[in-house]
C-alpha cells in the first residue's frame, strides 16, 4: 500500500496495513535542531547543510534520508512558520533576538537557550486606537504561493506521499492575540475589554482567510491534510472557561473553517496542546476531523477512554509515546512498551496517525527516538 492511500483509509476511519507515521509533516510534530543533529549522527546518515523552518521552536526542515528511515508517510507543502519570514537574527546583551512579521521580539538566550520567547509587544494597550495604528502584517505574495503550488503539483504527480499544508502565518486565533500583547494583557482584555478583544481577533481571523485563500488557491488540490493551530487548554484543563471559549473563540475557528473547506477537500488538522477532552465534541462540530497531538500525560487524556468515545469520529493523531516523562526520561525498553501500549488503544478501526506529542525536545536520547519509530513500523501492523 503507498503512503498516501494509507494516509487516506486512515483518516476515512478503516485500517490499513500499518498505522501512518509522522514526523516533520507540522511544525507541532517535528524535532528541534539539537536532537535532530544528534539522532542523525546516532544513525550514520550525513549532515546536510540545516535550513530552518521555525526558529521560534528551533525546528529544521527533516531531511529525506531521515524520513524514509523511519517510515513518515506524509511531507510538507507549507509556508515557513510566522516568525521566519525574512527574519533578520541580531545579538541583544546575552541573547540572540529578532522582530517577527507581527512586530513583536523574541528572545533567545546565548548561552544554553533551546528555544526563542516573546519579550515584547507591539500593542500596549487594548484600544480601539492602538488596533487602528497597528501595522497589521501581510500574507504572502502570490509568487511564494504560486511556487509552493508548484512543489505540491510535483509531489503529488511525482512521489506517492500525503502531503500536509498549513497558510496560517502566527498562532491560532486564540494564541496570535497574546503574541502581539502579551498573555497576561490579552486574558485581562478578554473580560474587561470584550470589544476590542473580538475586534483584535476578527482581524487576525481575516488575516488567516486571507492567507489560506491564496494559499489553497494553488495548493488545495493536492495536499490530503491542512493543518491549524491554537492552543486552549493547560496541563490540567481549558485556560479559559467553555463558555467564553464559545461565545468569542468558536465563532472565529468556524468561519475560517468554512472558508478553507470552500478550497479543499483536504481533512482538517487542529492542534492544542493540553488537556483538551472538553474541546473535542465542540472541534468536530466545528469541522475538524483531526485531533493533534493527544498529550497522554495531561488531566483527563487517557487514550483508551479518548479512542471509546471519539474515536468514531475524529482521528488522532500523535500520543504515540509519552513526550513528558517516557520519551526523554525511559530506557529504550519502556519506550518501546509505552508505544505498544499506545498503538493498542488507539489505532483498532482506523482513524490513528503515529507521532510523538508535539515536537521532539532537546535532551531526548536517540536511542529513544530510533525505538520508538521502530516500534511503530513493526508493532503498527494491522491484521496480526
Amino acid at each position: 500500500m503507498t503512503p498516501r492511500a494509507r494516509v487516506v483509509q486512515a483518516l476515512n476511519h478503516q485500517e490499513p496495513d500499518r498505522i501512518p507515521i509522522d514526523l516533520g509533516a507540522t511544525i507541532v510534530s517535528s524535532i528541534v535542531k539539537k536532537t535532530y543533529i544528534e539522532l542523525k549522527q546516532h544513525l550514520g546518515l550525513p549532515l546536510e547543510e540545516i535550513k530552518m523552518l521555525d526558529y521560534v521552536q528551533q525546528l529544521p526542515y527533516v531531511d529525506e534520508a531521515l524520513l524514509q528511515r523511519f517510515g513518515v508517510d506524509f511531507r510538507m507543502v507549507q509556508l515557513p512558520a510566522a516568525t521566519t519570514a525574512s527574519v533578520n537574527i541580531f545579538e541583544e546583551g546575552d541573547y540572540y533576538a529578532f522582530i517577527d512579521r507581527w512586530g513583536s521580539k523574541l528572545h533567545m538566550p546565548k548561552s544554553g537557550g533551546l528555544y526563542f520567547d516573546w519579550v515584547d509587544f507591539p500593542i500596549k494597550e487594548p484600544t480601539m486606537a492602538a488596533l487602528d495604528n497597528y501595522q497589521w502584517p501581510r500574507p504572502d505574495p502570490v509568487e511564494v504561493n504560486a511556487r509552493l503550488g508548484e512543489q505540491a503539483q510535483y509531489l503529488y504527480e511525482n512521489t506517492d506521499y500525503a502531503l500536509v499544508g498549513s497558510a496560517v502565518i502566527g498562532g491560532g486565533i486564540f494564541e496570535q492575540p497574546a503574541r502581539v500583547m502579551g498573555l497576561q494583557n490579552f486574558f485581562m482584555a478578554l473580560l474587561a475589554e470584550p470589544q476590542f478583544a473580538d475586534r483584535l481577533m476578527e482581524q487576525i481571523t481575516d488575516i488567516y482567510i486571507e492567507s489560506c485563500n491564496n494559499y489553497l488557491d494553488h495548493v488545495g488540490k493536492y495536499i490530503q491534510v491542512f493543518t491549524f493551530w491554537d492552543d486552549l487548554a493547560g496541563q490540567n484543563g481549558w485556560l479559559i472557561k467553555p463558555d467564553l471559549y464559545r461565545k468569542m473563540i468558536k465563532p472565529k475557528q468556524k468561519r475560517l473553517v468554512e472558508a478553507i473547506k470552500q478550497k479543499t477537500n483536504a481533512r482538517l488538522f487542529y492542534h492544542s496542546c493540553g488537556a483538551t477532552r472538553g474541546l473535542i465534541p465542540d472541534l468536530i462540530e466545528i469541522g475538524f476531523d483531526i485531533l493533534n497531538p493527544v498529550q497522554v500525560s495531561a488531566k483527563g487524556m487517557d487514550t483508551q477512554e479518548l479512542k471509546a468515545e471519539f474515536g468514531r469520529d475524529i482521528t488522532f493523531w500523535g500520543g504515540g509515546v509519552d513526550t513528558q516523562h517516557v520519551l526523554p526520561f525511559g530506557k529504550p525498553q519502556e519506550v518501546v512498551d509505552e508505544v505498544k501500549r499506545r498503538i493498542d488503544d488507539l489505532a483498532p478501526g482506523g482513524g490513528f496517525v503515529f507521532a510523538a506529542v508535539h515536537n521532539i525536545q532537546a535532551l531526548v536520547p536517540p536511542e529513544n527516538i530510533v525505538a520508538m519509530f521502530d516500534t511503530a513500523l513493526a508493532y503498527g501492523k494491522y491484521h496480526r
